[in-house]
């Protein structure tokens, strides 16, 4: 009777049966009325008790609990708790895909709460910033938004977790490209191991240029332009936008200018295809001067290193 109740929202109705507070499914099922009417506080003070007497409802007290600590708007208490749970040397794996999105969620909601705050007011604490740079599932919202709010900050005391992360072949490059420009910015003298796209590297940012910085940038760009910008402008808008994309993944590979020409052609290819824009690899050869088996195989690196 009771679980049916519950099944069709007659939360009310099962609530009113649910008085035995000494039996733990009892507790539990009351959590989920008390949630589903909206009942926030009172669900979070019978939670509290929930949660430490719980065995068998353990993880579902957790995860109903959660959900009640974020519809209060108590995200820090939701995320450690959150935090506990993920870094217990077991959790049955059902749960631990739960709990993983939920530490989401509560980061994003508690980034969208402190919007329009003051700058000193920040988001993202710097153990959340950790977490978010060491899971092994990565939220890119989440990193992206993270490493937006290093910009006001000193990042030297995110460095460990930085060093593992650059060194983390799973990791964005596009994120790593923008983490080292950060440190560029901030003149971080330390000699570091970046590995991106199967490559090693040895960096120092202290020593290093900015991505757009590259003569490699206003090379192809300059090709670009000279073969697409007068004819189509739109196309040649995207293209920009893709050089400078492609420069952030590959960076800080070193680009030869022989293979500036075959680079711009495969851009130029790659965006066109993409725009359903017809285009023969002959007219790509013909713009750019270049070899088509040389213009296919930067083509191969985009699409190998875009997704």
């Amino acid at each position: 009777m009771i679980e049916e109740y519950i099944a069709n929202n007659q939360f009310q109705d099962a609530l009113d049966l649910l008085n035995d507070m000494s039996d733990e499914t009892t507790r539990y099922q009351r959590l989920v009325c008390l949630y589903g009417l909206g009942e926030y506080q009172q669900a979070k003070a019978e939670g509290m008790l929930a949660k430490a007497k719980a065995t068998n409802t353990y993880y579902d007290v957790v995860s109903i609990y959660v959900a009640t600590l974020k519809e209060l708007e108590e995200y820090e208490d939701a995320i450690n708790i959150m935090i506990e749970e993920l870094s217990m040397p077991y959790i049955p794996f059902e749960y631990e895909t739960v709990f993983n999105a939920a530490y989401d969620e509560l980061l994003l909601a508690k980034h969208e709460a402190n919007e329009g705050m003051e700058r000193y007011n920040r988001a993202f604490s710097i153990e959340d910033m950790e977490n978010i740079l060491s899971r092994d599932q990565i939220n890119e919202d989440l990193l992206y938004m993270a490493i937006e709010q290093m910009e006001g900050m000193n990042i030297r005391r995110l460095m460990p977790v930085i060093r593992n992360f650059l060194k983390n072949e799973q990791k964005p490059a596009f994120a790593k490209s923008l983490l080292i420009e950060l440190m560029i910015d901030q003149e971080i003298d330390e000699d570091l191991e970046l590995v991106k796209n199967g490559i090693n590297y040895d960096i120092n940012p202290s020593f290093a240029p900015l991505v757009l910085n590259q003569e490699v940038g206003e090379g192809i760009l300059k090709l670009l332009s000279e073969a697409i910008e007068d004819e189509n402008p739109s196309l040649f808008a995207l293209c920009e936008q893709f050089l400078s994309y492609y420069l952030y993944l590959v960076y800080p590979k070193y680009i030869d200018d022989y293979d500036y020409r075959p680079i711009a052609g495969a851009i130029h290819y790659h965006l066109a295809s993409m725009q359903y824009i017809d285009i023969e690899m002959e007219d790509i050869e013909f713009l750019y001067n270049c070899d088509k088996e040389d213009v296919l195989e930067k083509l191969n690196e985009i699409k190998e290193i875009e997704y």
